[in-house]
């Protein structure tokens, strides 16, 4: 039996869209065992998945001692082959310690860190514009020609679904009916929806809102007008039952490019992800409706986390009504 090793370590949205590697495997070659190493933080994401038959977990704060812990766990796997979802040197350096015959990532252009390529035993070239989600899907032909292109998908489990329920109906919510959800995240993050935008979409009226913040909004005071529901640490597979549960009820949600709106968009919710100076075609979760300015910014394209204008991040700021619809150019699944 072929094993595969998948490595891609963080971060959450981009683990999610990586999943198309692993289902495309799947479809493509049902007999092999695809094995993947993520980060603690995001491995309950995959736990469950039909297209993967085993999730070990790396605990990147473990120093040495968790490094070398993981190479005799890679290496009691015998796996043949081993792809670098991910483009960097960690991500490469742990493909190699698994003792995997064939080590494949992505060519200098769609790396990270692109001399990290060293580390593998061949790479796999693309003219397409890079995203992680096209990626996924090239390294998966590099080892099964005909594996079809495949958008990551994740499915909540019934009792995930039955707390979720509960957890709306507690915050006077019925998920029977349509609801929008906003993904309100640190506004540290240049990549978040502005307060003001996030106050706007909760007081638009129609449907119910429902304001979504994750462990690290622990501290941060939701806008008023919606109520909130708060996800803590260690819950991240909420969001796979939220989103569930926002796709049944034929609701929305208006989320920025962070972990959360690409996990929601995974579980078939219908999302409208905002896009400032940064370009939606390298990283918009596949199927979402990006949205960008008529106008782009005069510092776009921008792919920082942390905002070096003058003014702050004033490129998320949209207006109601505002944002023009974008082909991210992936194919259709």
């Amino acid at each position: 039996m072929t094993t595969v090793l998948l490595v891609r370590l963080s971060a959450m949205g981009d683990v999610v869209q990586g999943l198309g590697a692993a289902m495309a495997l799947r479809a493509a070659r049902p007999p092999w065992r695809l094995v993947w190493v993520t980060q603690e933080p995001f491995a309950p994401l995959l736990a469950n998945h039909d297209a993967v038959d085993r999730v070990i977990a790396f605990d990147r704060r473990g120093g040495l001692g968790a490094v070398l812990a993981l190479r005799a766990t890679l290496r009691a796997e015998r796996c043949d082959v081993a792809l670098d979802l991910q483009g960097n040197w960690k991500s490469a350096l742990m493909a190699r310690l698994s003792g995997a015959r064939d080590v494949v990532g992505m060519a200098a252009a769609w790396r990270q860190e692109s001399m990290s390529r060293w580390l593998l035993r061949r790479t796999v070239a693309c003219a397409a514009m890079p995203h992680p989600a096209r990626a996924a899907w090239e390294l998966a032909k590099a080892v099964a020609p005909d594996a079809p292109y495949c958008s990551p998908c994740l499915a909540p489990q019934p009792d995930e679904l039955a707390r979720e329920r509960a957890a709306l109906a507690a915050i006077g919510v019925d998920a029977g009916r349509p609801f929008d959800v906003v993904v309100v995240t640190d506004p540290a993050d240049a990549r978040a929806l502005r307060p003001g935008v996030v106050a706007a979409r909760c007081a638009a009226g129609g449907r119910p809102v429902v304001q979504v913040l994750g462990p690290s909004e622990a501290a941060l005071a939701p806008s008023a007008g919606a109520p909130a529901l708060r996800h803590g640490r260690g819950e991240v597979r909420r969001l796979i039952a939220l989103g569930a549960l926002v796709a049944g009820a034929g609701g929305e949600v208006w989320g920025p490019d962070q972990g959360a709106s690409h996990v929601l968009a995974a579980a078939g919710a219908s999302c409208r992800i905002a896009f400032g100076a940064q370009d939606p075609r390298r990283t918009a979760p596949p199927g979402a409706m990006a949205l960008v300015h008529a106008v782009p910014p005069p510092c776009a394209p921008c792919r920082r986390t942390v905002c070096k204008h003058r003014l702050g991040p004033v490129c998320m700021e949209f207006a109601a009504g505002e944002g023009v619809e974008v082909d991210v150019g992936l194919p259709a699944s």
